[in-house]
């Protein structure tokens, strides 16, 4: 099931499969967006498992904002959509980018944390050099 949720200001997309229990939260990494997660999405959700994939503010249909995002926003915007969905307790997963916003939700939020899943991913702040690469990345020049 497709959501949306008013959150910190903002529109967050994101599905919601499977019931029961145990929930894991997948987050995307830069430039993805939750559509990434599909095959896993339902592949777990079919094994009892509630499985919540958002699309990140600025990423696929969640709201985009001008202006630089901290790893913090995006691990509140996670947390305020989990107290929407009446979630206290889950198995939160991230690739890249979605792995260190995963790390600092862990900081931010032990108590609701489960379990982690980390992907090629870092604790290490980026680099300039990954900065240049990663907007390279995002940057799709058009033919003239």
């Amino acid at each position: 099931m497709m959501g949306a949720a008013s959150i910190n200001g903002i529109t967050t997309s994101y599905d919601d499969a499977g019931a029961g229990e145990n929930v894991l939260v997948l987050v995307h990494g830069h430039p993805f967006d939750r559509s990434m997660w599909r095959p896993q999405v339902e592949e777990i959700s079919n094994k009892c498992w509630r499985v919540i994939a958002p699309d990140l503010r600025g990423y696929g249909e969640s709201s985009v904002i001008p202006g630089k995002t901290t790893l913090d926003v995006f691990a509140s915007d996670i947390d305020t959509l989990l107290g929407q969905l009446n979630i206290q307790e889950i198995v939160i997963g991230g690739l890249s980018m979605g792995g260190q916003i995963v790390m600092e939700f862990c900081r931010l939020y032990p108590e609701r944390v489960r379990g982690i899943l980390l992907a090629a991913t870092s604790p290490g702040a980026e680099t300039e050099e990954g900065k240049r690469n990663r907007a390279k990345m995002a940057f799709v020049p058009t033919l003239s």
